[in-house]
């Protein structure tokens, strides 16, 4: 029984610290897009889109809670929001 305890536990650390990974790539490279000087507005949106779909699939494997999914993608979109408001 302990054998089986100790194999899910290592299936769920790998699989939550490969999304958690992912999720801050996402942010890392949204903020490394805005800071470009000269940014595609249909490139802008894909990335965003990518990163409320990390997001999602996060929270559908419990990887994250929803409550913190939510918050995550607010702040994404407060920052493509000041962006737009400052070009």
């Amino acid at each position: 029984m302990l054998a089986n305890k100790e194999k899910k536990l290592q299936k769920r650390k790998s699989r939550n610290s490969k999304y958690k990974t992912l999720i801050k790539n996402q942010f890392k490279e949204v903020e490394a897009f805005l800071k470009k000087t000269k940014i595609d507005e249909k490139e802008l949106k894909k990335i965003a889109s990518k990163t409320q779909s990390v997001l999602d699939r996060a929270r559908s494997k419990n990887v994250i809670h929803r409550n913190k999914s939510d918050r995550k993608k607010s702040q994404l979109q407060k920052r493509i929001n000041s962006f737009h408001a400052n070009n």
